[in-house]
């Protein structure tokens, strides 16, 4: 490090780089979990991939700040070159930091079209998603270019003129993104409540689907934080916003994470076939997940169709050896997407579509000197 790192920098350092770390941790996870176990990754998977890459560039950016000063005063850092030096690889760290969290929200709002049913909801997240994607570039560019010349941006002893107050820009910019994470954790109930399921069943879908809130709360926190872009020591002044910039950046990665890491939990769980069959002891588990509509089953690359079937083997010997043994075996994938099947529902009273189930039956012969039979459900 440099000699004018120190003052709050060591631990800016700290809590970014943990971030980062939870962030890779379930990127990798989720991304593991769509290509390995799932074997159908999206478009929201690559967006989340690229949002980890523009998180650690903002925190390369921040580091790199602290090493000529980041987190001191002006009279602490004492060389006002280092000081403006400081507060320009914080600049560029918030154009990082706003792609960040800007693709972060459009991540959430891709994978909500994954599962939302009607048109009008689809607008809806279209909506959001162009709005959100206007302002994120917008504030990307504005924070930089606000001074002519741009040195003036992060140097304001050069001369120049500064035609835009940015700290209105992030105002307007963060309160968008608290709006856009309410209303993507909203809008998953109205999806939900609406299918043929369990209200127990329902509520823990709706609630998994819904984590997006605890951004939406480091949101307020962080646009709270933007006071200090008006600040006379810049560089001291504007560390909660740079800390809760990654903390809300990483918070909506995890909260989108959570319901898609699900099908990993019960092949972690259950085994490599994500069931409990190979326990006759065991009952098999069933576990809503969400996936998109690629008209192909998830996991183990199945060429089943879309409604996502439980398969039923039955091990029967031939009718002819009195000493035959039958042995069902019971199977439930728990890879298959409650709300995928459930994408066309009733209409008018109308019966069209919703949760199917489809059993496979499959009958084979062998001989043995015992009748057993071993049933798991």
């Amino acid at each position: 490090m440099g000699q004018f790192y120190g003052g709050l920098g060591p631990m800016v350092n700290a809590v970014l780089w943990v971030h980062v770390v939870i962030f890779v941790v379930f990127v990798g996870l989720r991304l593991y979990t769509r290509v390995a176990v799932l074997k159908s990754a999206g478009a929201d998977d690559y967006l989340i991939a690229l949002a980890m890459v523009l998180h650690i560039i903002y925190t390369i950016f921040v580091t790199i700040a602290t090493t000529y000063g980041l987190g001191q005063l002006f009279l602490d850092v004492g060389d006002p070159d280092a000081y403006f030096t400081a507060v320009k690889f914080e600049v560029f760290s918030q154009v990082a930091g706003l792609l960040a969290i800007g693709v972060g929200k459009c991540a959430v709002g891709v994978f909500l079209l994954r599962i939302v049913l009607y048109p009008v909801q689809k607008a809806f997240i279209w909506a959001c998603l162009g709005i959100t994607v206007f302002i994120t570039l917008f504030a990307s560019v504005t924070v930089v270019v606000q001074c002519i010349p741009i040195q003036k941006t992060w140097n304001p002893t050069l001369p120049g003129t500064c035609w835009l107050d940015f700290s209105k820009v992030g105002l307007t910019v963060g309160s968008w993104f608290v709006v856009a994470d309410f209303c993507f954790a909203i809008l998953p109930w109205f999806v939900v409540w609406g299918l043929n399921m369990k209200r127990k069943e329902k509520l823990l879908v709706a609630c998994g689907l819904s984590l997006g809130v605890f951004a939406g709360v480091c949101g307020i926190v962080r646009t709270v934080a933007l006071n200090g872009l008006n600040a006379k020591e810049y560089i001291h002044d504007t560390v909660p916003m740079l800390i809760w910039s990654a903390t809300e950046s990483t918070v909506t990665i995890m909260c989108s994470s959570i319901p898609v890491l699900r099908p990993l939990y019960v092949r972690f769980r259950y085994g490599s076939k994500g069931d409990s069959s190979t326990d006759p002891k065991s009952s098999s588990y069933k576990m809503p997940m969400y996936g998109n509509h690629s008209g192909r089953k998830y996991g183990l690359g199945s060429k089943q169709g879309a409604t996502g079937a439980d398969d039923l083997e039955a091990h029967t010997v031939s009718p002819d050896d009195k000493n035959n043994r039958t042995v069902i075996t019971y199977n439930n994938a728990s890879e298959e997407s409650i709300l995928r099947d459930a994408r066309v529902q009733p209409v008018d009273g109308a019966q069209s579509g919703g949760i199917r189930r489809t059993d496979h039956v499959r009958v084979s012969y062998e001989k043995t000197s015992e009748h057993t039979v071993t049933s798991n459900e």
